[in-house]
Formats: C-alpha cells, sequence, structure tokens
C-alpha cells in the first residue's frame, strides 16, 4: 500500500519531536546540572546529590522518549504496525511526563509543555485518521 501523505505528516511531526526530546535532554544535562554543583559546593554534597538525581532521571526520560521517536519515526516512514501504537503511547505520555517537570522546575518548563502538547495532539489527530488507521490495518 502506498503511504498516505497523513502519515508522511505524522512521521515528521515524530522525528521533529524526537530531535526536541534529545536537545531537551542535553539541555537538562547542562544548565540544571551547573546548578546540582553549585549546590553541591556551597550547599553540601546531599543537596547536589538530590538535585543531580531528579536531573538524571528528567534526562534519562528525554533520551529515552527522542529515541524511542527516532525508531518510531521509521516505523511510521515503513508503516509499521507497532509503530502506530508506539506513537500513540509515546504521545500520551510526553504530555504527562512534561506536567509533572513543569511543576518540579517551578513553571520554568511552561514553554516545552505547550509544544509538547501541541505536537502530541497533531500527532494523536492525524494517528486516528481513517485513511491513517487502515494504512496501519488497525
Amino acid at each position: 500500500m502506498n503511504r498516505p501523505q497523513s502519515v508522511t505528516v505524522l512521521a515528521i511531526l515524530q522525528l521533529i519531536s524526537g530531535i526536541f526530546r534529545l536537545l531537551e535532554g542535553f539541555l537538562i544535562l547542562l544548565f540544571p546540572g551547573i546548578s546540582g554543583g553549585l549546590a553541591a559546593a556551597f550547599g553540601g554534597a546531599k543537596i547536589g546529590a538530590g538535585i543531580g538525581g531528579f536531573i538524571g532521571i528528567f534526562a534519562a526520560i528525554s533520551f529515552i522518549l527522542g529515541f524511542l521517536s527516532l525508531l518510531l519515526t521509521w516505523g511510521l516512514f515503513q508503516l509499521k504496525n507497532w509503530a502506530w501504537t508506539g506513537t500513540l503511547i509515546v504521545h500520551i505520555i510526553a504530555p504527562i511526563v512534561q506536567i509533572v517537570r513543569m511543576f518540579d522546575s517551578g513553571g520554568t518548563a511552561v514553554n516545552f509543555l505547550f509544544l509538547t502538547v501541541g505536537f502530541a495532539v497533531a500527532s494523536i489527530y492525524y494517528l486516528l485518521q481513517p485513511e491513517v488507521k487502515q494504512a496501519f490495518r488497525v
């Protein structure tokens, strides 16, 4: 079956989402990592380790979702059934993770929240289109 244009748009959205997730992971490690190091230097090792632990968890989640998104992009282009399911799951989980991050960051992650929710809504919309579901035999 030929790939519908909606699937191509969906795959491109997934690719962009994956790239943003990987960049977000790097930024999480870079900027708050410096803050955690300063907290350890001036506030003690326990404070620095606690901050570093949260940073590591959020960075790992971003990297995992980023690499998973890139894998799903390939699957979407190849019309793999698992890619449809995986993309749906990722775009349901990603906004939830971003909301948790927003509360943990004191509200500084609000801009990423709108971007994440926007990509999630657009992707889920495309996933649920009849021609897309038919292309993936779902």
